[in-house]
């Protein structure tokens, strides 16, 4: 069964259209987690995170789905106008993705905004996220940095993410999934 847990601001998306900006697909398409190049995460073995990027002009659509035995278990979806401005969606789910695994939880009915930019075209993309998390000491605001980072090969992504509650980042890095013949 799919959740979608989070939505921004509804705009069409042309995939794959930064083709020519940046001399290939760069970060958009389907990218899948690589464990052992990764911060340990917790996946629990048959609980792995894979991301959909797709962007148009100035505006990038970022999918955080988590497969559970290949099916995907839920998702989160989060719009970033590049070209300025904040996206504001309400949460809807307490499932908070970055650390589903933890224990830490999203507080349905809160904002959470969203803003971003390119730091290369096409190839490196840096997103600021802000909400409100439920822990077991209570509420707390939580920024999160995520830099998707396009590699030298074309074929590998770092996904860097920085909470402002870590003093370390968690490295996660994924491959580009092929698509099916």
């Amino acid at each position: 069964m799919k959740y979608l847990l989070f939505t921004g601001m509804a705009f069409s998306f042309v995939l794959y259209s930064s083709i020519a900006l940046a001399g290939g697909p760069g970060l958009n398409g389907t990218w899948k987690f690589v464990p052992g190049k990764s911060t340990d995460i917790a996946s629990w073995g048959n609980s792995l995170p894979q991301i959909e990027i797709s962007s148009s002009d100035a505006n990038v659509r970022v999918i955080s789905e988590w497969l559970e035995r290949g099916k995907i278990a839920f998702a989160d979806t989060f719009d970033v106008h590049t070209g300025g401005g904040a996206v504001t969606s309400t949460v809807r789910s307490e499932v908070w993705p970055p650390n589903w695994f933890m224990g830490v939880l999203s507080v349905p009915g809160e904002p959470r905004t969203v803003s971003g930019s390119w730091l290369e075209p096409g190839k490196s993309l840096r997103v600021v996220s802000r909400e409100t998390l439920r822990t077991s000491q209570g509420k707390i605001p939580v920024t999160t940095t995520f830099d998707y980072t396009l590699e030298a090969d074309g074929k590998t992504m770092t996904c860097s993410e920085k909470r402002s509650t870590r003093p370390s980042p968690v490295v996660l890095v994924f491959e580009r999934k092929e698509a099916a013949p």
